[in-house]
């Protein structure tokens, strides 16, 4: 698997792949190998990505190594790898949470293009969130304030309780600030932060 630098929407990605991968977009490392090389095109598989309001089926485009003959597909950031609901639908499901509605309410009542999901589903998926946020934060904040250093802080009253409310809060700011970034949910940018670090760390 490869992420791109560029965080799409679903919308956005398909009007962009719509012909197939543009020449820019090609991976350019082998993430087996780690060899800096342009990877040949290798064909595509489609996916059905569901988000809250729709459903896609969107292309997934292959590569292929030349050196060491391993494919990779180009992931776009919206959806996790081996998943086909969206991150605006985990979003919405840590957002309840933080408003204080409980996980069996939110499986009772949230109603997605997938249709409605398991008090157990929602649990896993918030679990597995949460545990990446407590392993990567202090990344995320790195790179929160280096594009925003002057990211209000709320203090006294105001200060969330969670850590989470504190990065909805900063996201916000940063979403206002950055152009591209109005339609980018948080999720799906701290998935790009993740997968930025682990290419750094090769």
């Amino acid at each position: 698997m490869s992420l791109p630098e560029e965080i799409w929407t679903v919308q956005s990605y398909i009007e962009l792949f719509s012909h197939g991968c543009p020449n820019h977009l090609r991976p350019t490392m082998c993430p087996h190998c780690q060899t800096e090389v342009m990877l040949h095109k290798h064909g595509s598989f489609e996916r059905t990505v569901y988000t809250l309001l729709e459903a896609f089926i969107i292309s997934i485009f292959r590569f292929k190594c030349i050196k060491c003959g391993r494919s990779t597909s180009l992931l776009p950031n919206f959806v996790m790898e081996h998943h086909q609901v969206a991150w605006d639908v985990k979003e919405e499901v840590i957002r309840q949470q933080l408003s204080g509605v409980a996980l069996a309410k939110i499986a009772e009542d949230l109603v997605t293009s997938a249709g409605r999901f398991s008090e157990k589903t929602l649990w896993r998926w918030s679990k597995a969130i949460r545990d990446e946020l407590r392993d990567s934060s202090s990344e995320q904040w790195r790179v929160i304030l280096e594009k925003l250093p002057h990211v209000e802080i709320p203090v006294g009253p105001s200060k969330p309780v969670q850590e989470w409310s504190w990065l909805f809060r900063a996201w916000e700011q940063v979403r206002s600030m950055i152009p591209g970034y109005l339609n980018i949910g948080l999720l799906t940018w701290l998935y790009q932060i993740k997968h930025s670090r682990a290419v750094a760390l090769g």
